[in-house]
């Protein structure tokens, strides 16, 4: 499959993966034709992504590490939390219980999954990044616990506090949050409160007090003290926290917010994750985040430094920016009879660089 956004779909193409909302509603069937009836679905539903067939890569596998079903669950729980405690200073039972679900139900799935890429697609709606990038940081959060060996309940808390950090923000006024420019001294000062409140919300209940309140509390600390709201430096920030805090940047950079004027691809922000590495965040989990997250991601179509155009085959994790390429189109922009792959990690192919990537402009 290939990997495409939806503003390069065009009539005929066939979908080799279901479209899902950010709820997680199905909203076309995998080998749907594409027409202008599904491409309006496309664009009034604000979807990033798509996959289509290709029988060039018909080979290539595209699997979430968690289902989108599940991930809209989750999506759906954080907005019915903010929307029916909005102004209160209280969180209910039944929505701490409905998160807890969901982060467990995320543990168990990541726990038994052994195929799938950690890849987030970019929040294009505003008015939803703040229920689905929390489920996205909590995603990147579990598969980097996973890395470094958590057990399950480990990896569940882990998502928990991901899921819960900002809910601070039902304190918040929603003028505040939604402003589309950028935030006044007095407002910034306000927003940066919302650790406090989220903390003090969640010790109202047991089941998130403990490591998930600290974790939440601390996760916009920096690596150098620099952050907030406690000014904490290096190992002093709970480890729950230095994941979380590379996880959130990570996935907020990579969507449409408000104030945010730059989307960027996944390979920019890994970069600019590495760029600050022991200043905002652990050089080590930045070791591991980079090792566990793809630069390129499979089915991305990608053009090298020679002209080439190909489909990435293989991220080949590890291998910071140097996927596996199926060569499509030679360098004289001649399409190649018989695709052919190159590993850009392998010393033969040292010297070729992925230089753009297409199907996304």
């Amino acid at each position: 499959m290939r990997r495409i956004s939806p503003k390069c779909a065009r009539p005929g193409m066939v979908l080799g993966y279901p479209v899902y909302d950010n709820y997680g509603t199905k909203l076309l069937h995998a080998h749907t034709k594409l027409d202008e009836d599904c491409l309006k679905v496309l664009l009034d539903n604000v979807v990033t992504e798509i996959f289509v067939e290709d029988s060039r890569v018909a080979d290539i596998p595209v699997a979430p590490l968690i289902s989108p079903e599940l991930e809209g669950r989750a999506a759906r729980a954080l907005r019915r939390l903010h929307t029916e405690n909005s102004g209160r200073m209280n969180i209910s039972d039944k929505h701490v219980y409905d998160i807890s679900t969901a982060a467990n139900a995320m543990a168990e799935e990541l726990t038994l999954t052994s195929v799938g890429e950690v890849t987030v697609a970019s929040i294009a709606a505003q008015e939803d990044y703040i229920y689905v990038q929390p489920v996205k940081t909590a995603l990147i959060s579990m598969a980097l616990g996973q890395a470094l060996g958590y057990r399950m309940s480990d990896l569940a808390n882990l998502g928990m506090a991901s899921l819960f950090k900002d809910i601070g923000y039902i304190i918040i006024p929603q003028e505040i949050l939604q402003k589309p420019d950028s935030l006044t001294d007095e407002e910034l000062s306000k927003l940066k409160q919302h650790p406090k409140y989220s903390y003090n919300l969640l010790r109202q209940h047991s089941s998130c007090g403990g490591e998930i309140a600290t974790s939440v509390l601390q996760h916009h600390e920096q690596w150098n003290g620099s952050g907030y709201p406690l000014g904490l430096k290096g190992t002093s920030i709970s480890r729950f926290a230095q994941i979380i805090s590379i996880a959130d940047k990570y996935t907020a950079l990579l969507s449409k917010r408000p104030g945010n004027k730059k989307v960027y691809m996944p390979h920019d922000a890994i970069e600019y994750i590495m760029a600050y590495s022991g200043e905002y965040f652990s050089p080590e989990l930045v070791e591991l985040f980079v090792r566990r997250v793809a630069c390129y991601c499979s089915g991305l179509t990608v053009k090298l430094n020679t002209g080439e155009i190909g489909i990435v085959s293989d991220a080949k994790l590890g291998f910071v920016g140097r996927p596996v390429v199926r060569i499509c189109i030679d360098a004289d922009a001649v399409p190649v009879k018989k695709p052919y792959d190159i590993d850009l990690s392998k010393a033969d192919f040292q010297r070729k660089l992925i230089v753009e990537i297409l199907d996304y402009d």
